[in-house]
């Protein structure tokens, strides 16, 4: 059972200071991602997934509705 994680927690984890390190770690230049690209966490930060270079990867804004599409048919949201 995944705990909690409070709206703070999940505001930080959500910050765009650490986001845009996660993004220079990735090797965006700038910490900024193209205009067609967005961040996904594989464990949802609602499940205690955090912000880091491991757990973020970068996809197209259509495969990242394509992936939530996909949970919530199974259940997963």
């Amino acid at each position: 059972m995944a705990k909690k994680v409070t709206k703070s927690q999940m505001k930080r984890e959500r910050s765009h200071s650490k986001l845009k390190r996660v993004f220079k770690a990735k090797g965006y230049k700038k910490g900024e991602l193209p205009k067609n690209k967005v961040a996904h966490h594989v464990k949802p930060i609602a499940e205690g997934g955090k912000t880091t270079k491991r757990n973020v990867k970068v996809v197209t804004k259509a495969k990242h509705r394509r992936i939530h599409k996909n949970r919530r048919k199974i259940g997963k949201i």
